[in-house]
């Protein structure tokens, strides 16, 4: 199975409506692939609120209503900020009937007041348990963040270069949602503070964007990317019902299952994105995924292993931070990423001789955890 076709959008407070941004990576993506409209068997489409933020569900005939004349089966795939990931996954199961499908994630955001973004972004938490105690993201992430940095000694400096170094990687990516931004040391320690220990740019951006992928059977151009495996799992909703905030369980599964169907090792990976919705998960995510023995991620980025030239290159687009986060789309945008990336096509910010990327997206908080691993042949 392979990505045989790559299009985006750019990422950021956009003019555009939620169907001109799936119409136009959809487009892409048929064009990257050189394939007709005509050619694809069934679409997938992830969105994660577009019901509570712009009035529109049944996405599905939305898409088919862009693309008229075109009655293939389309499907709605939600699973919060994985919903990308596990949109691919029925994709690829569903070539088992077709020689090629394609995959849509696209979200509008910045549709409503800050404060009906957040009630519909916490809809991905347990009601009952945390969003009823005030429990949004970040105040959920802040008590990860305080959990690691007291049981593995560190301190806010190491967050600060996670933001850094991903902002200083955005700059390179023309279509990130702070491309234009050029962001300092100074400037992330003096910003204000959002949930302690996190202040504001240790937290993601509200982004609009889409990103679509058309999958193939068969290897139909040499600029197609082999799948080497994709696996999700699943936890609880709610943290306060696991034993340890430090680490995703959902995310050493499905890291787990990938490399064994893949046949390697983390230390055959050269390059990874990574889901830091927030500076601390990017530490969290690297010992999951074996890149770094618990507790030992912050040397990783304090050594600069994470850096392009690195032992382990991470978020080369800026990654979520600041590439951007448009909920229904971030996981297709990591495959993106990694698809240029493994074409030798990433330009200025190319990883020199990278053949396998994997790309870790997370719903919730460690709910809901996706591992995909791309190769090139």
């Amino acid at each position: 199975m392979y990505i045989t076709g790559a299009g985006r959008t750019k990422f950021g407070v956009l003019p555009q409506t939620m169907p001109e941004l799936a119409y136009e990576a959809m487009n892409s993506a048929i064009d990257d692939a050189n394939a007709d409209v005509r050619d694809i068997g069934a679409i997938f489409v992830s969105n994660f609120i577009g019901g509570p933020l712009n009035g529109q569900l049944h996405l599905n005939s939305l898409v088919a209503s862009l693309l008229p004349g075109t009655n293939v089966p389309i499907v709605r795939v939600e699973t919060a900020c994985a919903s990308s990931s596990t949109a691919l996954r029925q994709a690829i199961f569903a070539l088992d009937h077709y020689d090629m499908v394609m995959v849509l994630g696209v979200e509008k955001m910045n549709s409503r007041p800050i404060i009906g973004i957040t009630e519909a972004i916490a809809m991905a938490s347990d009601r009952q348990l945390d969003q009823a105690s005030g429990m949004i993201f970040p105040a959920s992430y802040a008590l990860i963040a305080q959990q690691y940095m007291r049981r593995y000694g560190i301190g806010h400096e190491v967050l600060e270069q996670v933001s850094l170094i991903n902002h200083q990687n955005s700059r390179s990516n023309p279509l990130a949602h702070f491309y234009y931004k050029d962001v300092t040391l100074e400037t992330i320690r003096k910003s204000p503070v959002v949930a302690t220990p996190l202040n504001l740019f240790d937290c993601s951006p509200i982004s609009d964007g889409a990103v679509a992928l058309v999958l193939s059977r068969k290897r139909r151009s040499p600029r197609d990317i082999r799948i080497l495996s994709s696996q999700y799992s699943t936890d609880t909703l709610s943290p306060s019902q696991r034993r340890d905030m430090t680490s995703f369980a959902a995310t050493k599964i499905a890291a787990h299952l990938a490399y064994q169907e893949a046949g390697i090792r983390p230390e055959d990976v050269d390059l990874a994105e990574v889901h830091d919705c927030f500076t601390i998960s990017e530490l969290v995510a690297l010992d999951d995924l074996g890149f770094s023995e618990p507790g030992r991620a912050p040397e990783l980025i304090m050594d600069g292993q994470v850096l392009r030239d690195g032992s382990i290159p991470v978020n080369m687009d800026g990654g979520l931070k600041a590439d951007g986060h448009p909920i229904g789309a971030t996981g297709l945008a990591q495959l993106y990423e990694l698809m240029i990336q493994l074409r030798n096509e990433a330009d200025v910010r190319q990883v020199s001789d990278a053949r396998i990327g994997l790309a870790q997206n997370i719903g919730g908080i460690g709910g809901t955890a996706a591992v995909t691993l791309l190769g090139r042949d």
